[in-house]
């Protein structure tokens, strides 16, 4: 590495600007680039504040890479760049992991020309002069860069753990050289994941903003680029919304169902079987129907007529908004009502974020969710209104044939040897085709400037206008609302039949006792499932190999079959995404949200040991994980400009100055069941009946 601030005429010449920007036949410079720094955290000891600060920064182009210990160092290198690309207007693109992080440390450092966010403090790309930063942690689909650099054609390895963060750094503060190759070694991975990338593309500026970006491009040439463009052009004429329509269609929309039965919270279950759905996504959309029309207004009256009602909800795909009178549970075990989808609710009681009761709610729906309520709750009265009415239909040939190509090359390319780059590349897309399908229609402007962020509500009738007329436009929101409502619809389908065996679940897998007991209706559903592949391969005019692909160990793999994923010996849940696992060969897992798994198992073994209990006992409400085992960082920004003097890990004092960064801690991780879910759980006893509490 070449050091910026003393070597920077022989850095700026290994860097080769001049020699690539004369290669480029375009004005994109058709290289590989890179962005990182190293931070450090602190409490000011004299002033109390809470600081964050870059302490080394590093910048690559193709096999060079340069450093800086100061971010006014980094500020002089952008310049000198833009310097001599902006003359010879050449584009240079490069690429930051996590810029999220980055970018609070250096927005107040430039006069940014461009700038486009996702979210709040969220930059998909900004722009300075020639040079745009893009964030590559977006354009991977959120894969750590220890990832990306296993996935590689040629791996090249991340290093990890030779930094340890919990020491204190300044930019005067020595690295040895072990750290110094660490720093080093982020800029070549990254660097040679987007050479890939390059290479895969043929020009840089084909690179994709984000993951969704490469199947949205793939299936936007599968429906334009045919004969039948004409028509689908006329078809997307004719999806098309209204501003309360998609108002309601978001309304209704929903993600996975995800959550225990409260009844065996914290309970130790012995001999509990795991089914998952397999690619529950991809065969909602390739086997079942969706809204295929502008969607029709049904008057209040013939909503609320039982019969008129039934027949809609029959032939049509429907979404409507309902209100309830003394909503109650027939059920123990399964409340599949979301609290935070509920428009309004009086005198409600929850678990685990669903609704166990309430005197009144209103909520909008599909007829698929109307359907699984009507199964688990009863209720004295209910009211429709606002009820649409969508025309039935498959989706589009073009887009069902791509989900499944992805299917297909992510099944015969697994654990094949050389090919592990090119299953990756199916993988991520078959992953990505959901994502594609439920972009935001209405978006709030997000406002930056060099005082700061700010956020403008988006005009709904605008944004809804351009949506519709928009002639790149091959998706329709209603169908991203149907791909969840089928997948829940058929989730709790299997929780219902389960019943009181059920223990957890988590969007495409349902887990429960009494595994032989539930066999057949799981054997049905495959049945089922091999019948809907047949009937789609006859659709499509497909060999059913196309539809079933061969998996390189030799089985067929179907789209919406029931898998037996696993057999515990013990489970234990705490709530949502909180649950530990007993294999029958003694081994364990455990899932939670908010901690690092590996090390919290870890913990857990080790204080099993050191008490000489069973760890199935250390796993409870009260456990709490240590902050050297949760690996968990409690963050805040800092947008004013901290200065002092502060001593390193070394002992040696140091000045400091920064004008904005990111301040973080690490923090430890309570296993705590929620209020509402622990009055639930005791509450419950044999029967839904028996619960009783203060309403809310």
């Amino acid at each position: 590495m070449y050091d910026w601030h003393n070597q920077k005429a022989e850095a700026f010449s290994s860097l080769q600007v001049d020699m690539l920007v004369k290669k480029s036949k375009r004005k994109v410079l058709e290289v590989a680039s890179a962005f990182d720094t190293e931070t450090t955290s602190f409490i000011d000891s004299n002033q109390s504040d809470e600081v964050g600060l870059v302490y080394i920064w590093q910048f690559g182009i193709g096999q060079t890479v340069v450093y800086g210990r100061y971010l006014d160092d980094f500020v002089d290198l952008i310049n000198t760049l833009n310097a001599y690309l902006i003359p010879l207007k050449s584009k240079l693109i490069v690429y930051c992991h996590n810029y999220k992080y980055d970018f609070a440390f250096i927005w107040k450092l430039f006069h940014w020309d461009d700038v486009f966010f996702t979210d709040y403090r969220t930059p998909l790309y900004t722009r300075v002069g020639n040079i745009e930063i893009r964030d590559s942690l977006i354009l991977s689909g959120y894969q750590s860069l220890a990832k990306i650099g296993k996935g590689l054609r040629i791996p090249t390895m991340k290093m990890i753990g030779d930094l340890d963060y919990s020491k204190m750094r300044f930019p005067e503060t020595p690295l040895t050289k072990v750290e110094m190759k660490y720093c080093e070694q982020d800029i070549r991975v990254l660097c040679e994941y987007i050479t890939e990338k390059i290479e895969d593309e043929g020009t840089i500026d084909k690179i994709p903003y984000t993951n969704t970006g490469y199947v949205r491009r793939y299936c936007r040439n599968a429906c334009f680029y045919h004969k039948d463009k004409e028509a689908y052009l006329t078809l997307m004429d004719n999806l098309t919304l209204d501003v309360d329509a998609y108002l309601q269609a978001n309304q209704a929309f929903g993600g996975g169902a995800t959550g225990p039965n409260i009844r065996y919270v914290g309970r130790i279950m012995n001999n509990v079987d795991s089914y998952d759905l397999k690619s529950a996504y991809p065969w909602a959309m390739v086997t079942q129907t969706f809204p295929m029309s502008r969607s029709t207004i049904i008057p209040n009256k013939e909503a609320n007529n039982a019969k008129l009602f039934s027949g809609y909800i029959e032939n049509y795909h429907c979404i409507f908004t309902v209100e309830f009178w003394d909503l109650m549970p027939k059920t123990n075990f399964a409340y599949p009502i979301s609290n935070h989808k509920c428009l309004e609710k009086i005198g409600y009681r929850e678990s685990a974020g669903r609704i166990v009761s309430a005197l009144y709610i209103r909520i909008s729906m599909t007829e698929l969710d109307f359907n699984t309520y009507s199964k688990f709750y009863e209720w004295s009265e209910m009211k429709i209104s606002r009820m649409r009415i969508y025309k039935k239909g498959y989706l589009p040939p073009a887009i069902v044939k791509s989900v499944l190509k992805f299917f297909f090359d992510k099944t015969t390319l697994d654990g094949v040897r050389g090919r592990e780059a090119d299953y990756m590349i199916a993988k991520n897309m078959l992953n990505s085709v959901y994502g594609m399908m439920v972009e935001k229609v209405i978006r709030d402007e997000l406002l930056f400037s060099q005082n700061g962020y700010d956020k403008k509500e988006g005009d709904l009738a605008l944004q809804i206008k351009q949506y519709n007329e928009n002639i790149n436009r091959f998706t329709y929101f209603p169908w991203g609302v149907y791909v969840t409502a089928w997948v829940r619809h058929k989730l709790y389908n299997a929780i219902y039949k389960v019943g009181n065996d059920f223990i957890y679940c988590d969007t495409d897998c349902v887990k429960f006792i009494n595994g032989i007991l539930h066999k057949a209706y799981f054997d049905r559903e495959n049945e089922i499932a091999m019948q809907e592949a047949q009937t789609l391969a006859k659709r499509l005019n497909l060999d059913i190999s196309q539809v079933t692909p061969t998996a390189p160990d030799g089985s067929v793999k179907v789209l919406g079959v029931w898998e037996h994923e696993a057999s515990y010996a013990r489970f234990k849940t705490l709530g949502a995404k909180r649950y530990l696992c007993e294999y029958p060969d003694g081994h364990h897992l455990l899932t939670v949200a908010g901690s690092n798994k590996e090390k919290t198992l870890e913990y857990i073994k080790l204080t099993a040991k050191q008490f000489s209990v069973d760890l199935f006992d250390v796993f409870h409400e009260d456990l709490v994980i240590p902050p050297e085992y949760a690996k968990r960082l409690i963050m805040k920004w800092v947008d004013n400009t901290k200065s002092g003097y502060e001593l390193d890990y070394l002992g040696n004092p140091h000045y400091y100055s920064t004008e904005c960064g990111i301040w973080s801690k690490s923090g430890s991780y309570t296993f705590s069941i929620a209020a509402h879910l622990e009055q639930a759980v005791l509450g419950l006893a044999h029967n839904v009946q028996t619960l009783e509490g203060e309403y809310n």
